[in-house]
């Protein structure tokens, strides 16, 4: 008589398994808000610096920063954040806080053509609303790299390596130390 093991054929597929987010996961991450924050910092400078204008050169440096941050960084991040959370979409919390990243993106997208189009001379705004549309901007662009990465301590914290959550937990006390 053969024996037979009813769970010898079952196999547990390795997608379901929950994915421990280590710090490498999280460095580029990082490493692509800190590039933002630059770019933030700079803008901030023009604002600060208005009603003067930014010369030739300096507005061709911010304009090329700029555009190469908002072209890579919003996809980078959406791949990471799908990449870590897309099997929890089908909780409430994770896919109205995943819809929100995304929807960030592309308001900054939108806001970032629009001060490309005042440094360059498409559009010419007065003083004041170019100074209120920097603001707006850089204001958001660091809200929803905190947003980010209280996201990823809220829906990952039972994933996260003590040495990832360190990282994000120093990042914002850092941020909200200024």
């Amino acid at each position: 008589m053969t024996e037979h093991d009813e769970f010898a054929a079952c196999v547990v597929p390795f997608a379901r398994r929950w994915h421990v987010i280590h710090e490498l996961d999280l460095a580029r991450l990082i490493a692509a808000h800190a590039r933002v924050r630059d770019v933030c910092d700079r803008l901030e400078a023009c604002a600060d610096a208005l009603p003067r204008r930014l010369s030739d050169a300096e507005t061709d440096v911010v304009c090329r920063d700029l555009r190469a941050v908002f072209v890579s960084y919003p996809r980078d991040e959406d791949s990471l954040i799908d990449a870590l959370f897309a099997r929890g979409l089908g909780d409430p919390l994770t896919a109205a806080v995943v819809a929100r990243i995304t929807a960030r993106h592309v308001s900054d997208a939108i806001q970032a053509d629009d001060i490309l189009a005042a440094l360059s001379g498409v559009s010419t705004p007065c003083a004041e609303a170019f100074g209120y549309m920097l603001r707006s901007f850089f204001d958001g662009c660091r809200q929803a790299i905190d947003f980010t990465q209280l996201a990823i301590l809220t829906l990952g914290a039972g994933r996260l390596t003590r040495g990832a959550r360190d990282m994000l937990v120093r990042g914002l006390c850092e941020r909200s130390a200024v």
